[in-house]
């Protein structure tokens, strides 16, 4: 794409600093930039994009502001390309939350909703290896109960591989961030009890899935999800009844 091509698509008026972002941002996102890559010199984006300095400084805020690109300081920094995590809209979604007074027990009634639907959906399309990789990680989270770390990152492997079998990419994003919310409202590590108990109702789960029966693997899903429910509205009613509070 030539300097001229790329000043073309700049789109409707707006600042100029949005424009140049507005470029950027769709390489990055169109993977015509990779995460990691470092971008182009300051001076050579001035050349490029026909803009003063102060513009493209101006940009590459933006741009960070958003968790597409980086700045990295000192000799042979600069920017560098990266990809926005579920982390950033979850803290996003937590500003709005908070804007409406809502707190994390309203997320956990979304969820109760939404995971079976999304439980049955991707049974109807998940893979063999998929679902062979998703009881490896139960198998490894119930022979190292006692590694709570292991825990945490494979019981979000299995969460996160249901959300991707479903095939809609907007379910995926939906509930992954719900998911965090309500996770990164734990203060402590779960009991033992409730992490036996998880692997337990993930495994009815899988089963069902393996089956491939919907009904069956939604079910387990419900189940799943209003035990859990039941446990953090005993366990962390204060918690998770205080108003989501957003910050930096």
């Amino acid at each position: 794409m030539t300097a001229e091509d790329r000043r073309h698509r700049m789109g409707r008026p707006q600042k100029m600093s949005e424009r140049v972002a507005n470029v950027i941002a769709d390489e990055i996102l169109g993977g015509g930039i990779v995460a990691g890559q470092r971008l182009p010199t300051e001076k050579e984006m001035v050349a490029e994009y026909g803009v003063a300095r102060t513009t493209v400084r101006e940009a590459l805020r933006l741009l960070e502001s958003r968790d597409l690109v980086t700045i990295k300081a000192g000799i042979g920094g600069g920017p560098v390309a990266c990809r926005p995590k579920f982390e950033s809209l979850g803290n996003t979604m937590k500003l709005f939350l908070q804007l409406e007074g809502a707190n994390i027990s309203d997320v956990i009634d979304i969820r109760l909703t939404l995971e079976p639907i999304v439980a049955r959906q991707a049974t109807s399309s998940i893979t063999t290896e998929r679902l062979d990789a998703m009881q490896a990680a139960l198998d490894s989270m119930h022979e190292n109960l006692d590694d709570y770390e292991n825990f945490q990152d494979r019981n979000a492997f299995f969460q996160t591989s249901i959300y991707k079998a479903a095939g809609n990419p907007a379910f995926r994003i939906i509930m992954e961030t719900l998911w965090l919310l309500v996770r990164d409202a734990e203060p402590n590590e779960h009991p033992m009890a409730t992490r036996k108990a998880t692997v337990v109702a993930q495994q009815v789960i899988l089963d069902a899935m393996r089956a491939g029966d919907p009904d069956a693997a939604a079910e387990a899903m419900s189940d799943f999800v209003h035990d859990t429910a039941r446990y953090y509205r005993k366990r962390l009613s204060k918690i998770i009844s205080q108003p989501v509070h957003w910050q930096l």
